[in-house]
């Protein structure tokens, strides 16, 4: 029995699968550091999710935190988290740790809702490691409850019966068995209630209840090899006809080589004993005798026979419960499947049955869709079988296990480790087109299309050659190469050997994208005019409407291309679809100076789509089109009018992109006229909104007002906003305040839960990197060197090597420095120096500190190479030109024979003039003056 592939239909269901929390969100929440409330959310979120496994550490300190608590709302905490820590272990096969949590929560909330089928769930948990007498004590515990719902009465019978006869209480086992049989609703269920009662009515010699003639058979008879081997052969034909409750009923009546054996020797030993010298006693003729010992002697030949039959028999009893896993599997019950499959091979582990047994247990917990269970199977049997019969369907099996949990790492390890143990692997072609897949949606398109690009090249009848070949074109065009991907999209749109193409109506757009990269605008049109026309009800219709709008609109034919943006937007699917030509449409009346119609249009989308739209850059286009017709007192109050409506959703970043562009407003010298009504406007709001219960929104003005207002005004705005107690209602752009402001007064553990609420709550924010910034500030100010570093690595693998990235590498630099690591921080300033995006004042900054690593190195030539050239090249930055000169002097003083050059380099400090003006500059004129007058200077 194959285990279940994965088809390319349910590969696209898992492209569209949602990822939940990210592993980069997940590795900055420390569940021992965080508040109780935000373990709370992320574990209601990992639950949402089904990320199982992530939640577990937070479940389990929640509990460590609240055990012991009596606090009504604690107890109400406590129950909810030991029920869900003991369900996620259930669900990741940690069933006596599933166990021991369900009866926890039951018998410490006996009154709880729940509490019974947390006895039914822990009971489940005991079955699946055997523990029979413990699944038998739940059970009836739940039992107790005389109106018990059939919801749980169901499986609260159906554990005790199968308790009982696990444990081979074949006559307390009826009572159940019975009553289960009676209630249950499932077919299999049923099925299995009548398997379990036939086999306990066979271990009680009430054979009336299984077939007519069975509970004649003596005990002879019924160990009978022949017997034994015709239920085999009759369970056989049963089960190759698909019947295979009969076929269960069969096989569970063949008794077991230790029962056969036994029973054979002690009819031996009986036969033979009865073969006893000839006695003329008169009690019968020699012939007679004779007659007597042939017939015995036959029958001993006979009953050795079939004894060697069962001996020579060496996996008799695996074979036997090789066919019982098989029914039970096909009848879906795969748990007792798996048992037994493990009985199998953890008994016999170098047995013949035992490579099928293993990979067995793996395909039914596919089956069953555990796939914690099935990956532990799985790697349990690559491991154990590197050579075994079912390796390479194993092997590809797992890749796509982990594919289906969303472990796309995994899963291309595990196909280059099946690749690895199996060079011609029996699914080569599928492997490598699921390793470029997965490097396709891990961004790593070059290895992706040498993956595609692969399958392609060596096996062209593979049922896979069709999607690489759509995929290798669409590696293409995220490589931008734009001509390529051209030739190979229109090569799979004119493939003849495809009868259906799975791709065709994505590909005839991707066509036309490419065209349009390759700048082949007039193909590109007539690919997306010939797309609309034939596919009207594609999810792509939308868009491409709005690249035949883009495209108009580049050959200045606005009024055609403004009628494509509508149809994109009637067209539209999601609210993607919907933004992407309305704001496209929007530059287009702009160039038009139709300033009207923007703000009509903009107007009804804000009306249609409210804070499920883009409402902030609506808002602001609307804002911009007054502003272009000299209006902005419309163009203000068009900003109040949303930011009063969703201000106070602190999850609504876009309130704060409509407020920093009023800022932008308040500091744009073209609109300095404008600075007193904005601040009336804005003293005006606050005033408004502070007398109400809309803490957010209050604080977003304070926000504004610290923004702008200076000296004492702005100092009272940020003392109000920079406390602990603002977060929980914080926005971001409130909480880039309260970090950055943090980082100046050196609370550190402040910068820290200002920075872990904006991650938490603001992924996608185009402000994230600032809040990094300032929570790498504060991990340097507290001495967690290496936490800094490791935060700045993750700022660059984040936002690259954008300008603002430049200082968390300097800072990087100055972790290293001040945790004594000068050879690395050298390295990392060297970084800094080296990247053309990053030059600027952070040159000279990099420069100084270079030279002070030098410095305690020991390598003060070096040093002072690094000192003067900051004085030479960048004299515009007094701020570091200043102590570059103090520092370039103090290596001259130690590298001796400089006396000439040091009044020669005080003097040209001291000529610069603002130089001349720090705290470095009149050191330096004192010295100067000592030296000149032939004092030594210390």
């Amino acid at each position: 029995m194959a285990g279940v592939l994965v088809t390319a239909d349910a590969q696209q269901e898992l492209r569209q699968k949602g990822r939940g929390m990210t592993r980069s969100e997940l590795a900055r929440l420390n569940p021992q550091s965080e508040s109780t409330s935000v373990l709370l959310e992320s574990v209601k979120a990992l639950l949402k999710n089904e990320q199982l496994e992530e939640a577990l550490p937070f479940l389990k300190e929640i509990l460590v935190r609240l055990d012991g608590d009596d606090e009504k709302k604690a107890r109400q905490t406590l129950a909810f988290t030991l029920y869900q820590l003991a369900y996620c272990q259930m669900q990741l096969g940690e069933y006596v740790s599933g166990a021991r949590n369900f009866v926890r929560f039951a018998d410490a909330f006996p009154d709880d809702l729940q509490q019974e089928s947390a006895r039914v769930m822990a009971a489940q948990c005991l079955t699946m490691v055997q523990q029979w007498p413990a699944v038998e004590e739940q059970a009836m515990l739940v039992l107790q409850n005389l109106r018990l719902t059939e919801e749980l009465k169901i499986p609260a019978v159906q554990l005790l019966a199968e308790a009982r006869y696990q444990q081979e209480k074949w006559a307390e086992a009826i009572k159940p068995l019975t009553s289960l049989y009676r209630m249950a609703q499932k077919d299999t269920v049923r099925s299995g209630a009548a398997v379990m009662l036939v086999t306990c009515y066979v271990r009680l010699d009430d054979f009336p209840n299984l077939f007519h003639f069975l509970p004649h058979c003596d005990r002879v008879s019924r160990h009978d090899v022949g017997l034994n081997l015709a239920l085999l052969e009759a369970g056989d034909s049963h089960y190759n006809n698909g019947e295979f409750r009969k076929a269960l009923l069969l096989y569970r009546l063949v008794l077991t080589k230790a029962e056969l054996t036994a029973h054979y020797e002690e009819r031996l030993r009986d036969t033979k004993a009865a073969m006893k010298p000839f006695v003329a006693d008169g009690k019968q003729t020699l012939t007679e005798y004779k007659e007597r010992q042939l017939k015995r002697q036959q029958l001993f030949d006979r009953l050795k026979a079939q004894y060697d039959v069962i001996v020579d028999f060496q996996d008799y009893d695996m074979d036997v419960m090789l066919r019982m896993a098989q029914c039970y599997n096909d009848l879906g019950r795969n748990w007792p499947a798996h048992a037994i499959y493990h009985r199998i091979f953890d008994e016999n582990p170098e047995g013949e049955l035992a490579d099928q047994a293993r990979y067995s247990a793996f395909t039914v917990m596919i089956d069953e869709r555990e796939w914690a269970m099935a990956t532990v199977e799985g790697y349990a049997y690559v491991e154990q079988m590197p050579n075994g019969e079912f390796r390479d369907d194993v092997t590809l099996n797992l890749m796509q296990v982990r594919m289906t949990r969303q472990q796309f790492e995994l899963a291309y390890e595990m196909g280059q480790k099946a690749l690895e143990l199996s060079p011609d692997h029996k699914y080569i072609d599928q492997i490598t087109y699921l390793m470029g897949y997965i490097r396709f949606h891990s961004l790593d398109y070059q290895e992706a299309l040498q993956h595609f690009t692969r399958v392609l090249g060596e096996w062209p009848e593979s049922r896979y050659y069709e999607s690489s070949e759509y995929w290798r074109a669409m590696t293409l065009l995220f490589l931008g190469e734009f001509e390529k991907a051209e030739s190979a999209f229109a090569g799979y749109l004119s493939n003849p050997k495809y009868e259906g193409r799975l791709y065709e109506e994505d590909a005839s757009y991707r066509l036309g994208i490419a065209q349009y990269g390759a700048d082949k605008f007039i193909e590109s049109e007539e690919t997306f005019r010939s797309f609309v026309d034939r596919y009207p009800e594609s999810t792509l219709l939308s868009e491409a409407y709005a690249m035949l709008g883009d495209l108009r609109a580049a050959e200045s034919d606005l009024d055609v291309a403004l009628d494509y943006y509508a149809l994109a937007r009637e067209k539209a699917q999601n609210i993607g679809q919907v933004n992407y030509p309305l704001f496209q449409a929007a530059k287009v009346l702009e160039m038009e100076r139709r300033y009207v119609d923007i703000v009509e249009m903009m107007s009804d989308y804000l009306g249609q789509y409210g804070s499920e739209g883009d409402f902030a850059n609506a808002a602001n286009w609307k804002g911009k089109a007054y502003k272009g017709m000299d209006q902005y007192s419309r163009a203000l109050e068009g900003y109040f009018e949303v930011v009063n409506a969703y201000g106070n959703d602190a999850s609504l970043s876009g309130v704060d992109v409509i407020l920093n562009e009023i800022v932008s407003d308040y500091r744009n010298p073209e609109l300095a006229k404008n600075q007193t009504m904005i601040m009336e406007a804005l003293d005006e709001h606050l005033h408004t909104v502070s007398g109400k219960a809309e803490r957010t929104l209050v604080l977003r003005y304070q926000t504004v007002f610290a923004e702008i207002a200076e000296g004492g005004e702005r100092e009272a705005f940020v003392e109000a906003v920079v406390q602990a107690k603002n977060i929980p209602a914080a926005g971001s752009g409130t909480l880039l305040l309260i970090a950055r402001e943090a980082v100046k007064l050196k609370d550190w553990a402040l910068v820290h839960e200002a920075a872990e609420r904006f991650l938490a709550n603001f992924p996608v924010s185009n402000q994230m990197l600032y809040v990094m910034i300032a929570d790498l500030d504060a991990l340097i100010g507290e001495g967690r060197y290496t936490e800094a570093a490791e935060r700045s690595e993750e700022i660059l693998l984040k936002f690259g090597y954008s300008k603002s990235v430049g200082y968390a590498r300097k800072r990087r630099g100055d972790a290293f420095r001040l945790s004594g690591d000068f050879e690395r921080a050298l390295e990392a300033y060297a970084e800094v120096l080296s990247i053309r995006e990053w030059r600027g004042a952070l040159t000279p900054e990099a420069l100084y500190w270079s030279g002070i690593c030098k410095m305690e190195l020991g390598a003060t030539d070096e040093a002072f190479a690094y000192f003067q050239r900051i004085y030479v090249l960048y004299e515009g930055y007094a701020d570091w030109v200043a102590p570059a000169y103090l520092k370039s002097i103090q290596c001259m003083e130690a590298l001796g024979g400089y006396e000439q050059e040091i009044v020669n380099t005080l003097r040209e400090m001291l000529a610069n003039e603002r130089v001349a003006a720090t705290p470095e500059g009149s050191d330096a004129a004192e010295r100067l003056e000592a030296l000149q007058a032939g004092e030594v200077v210390p």
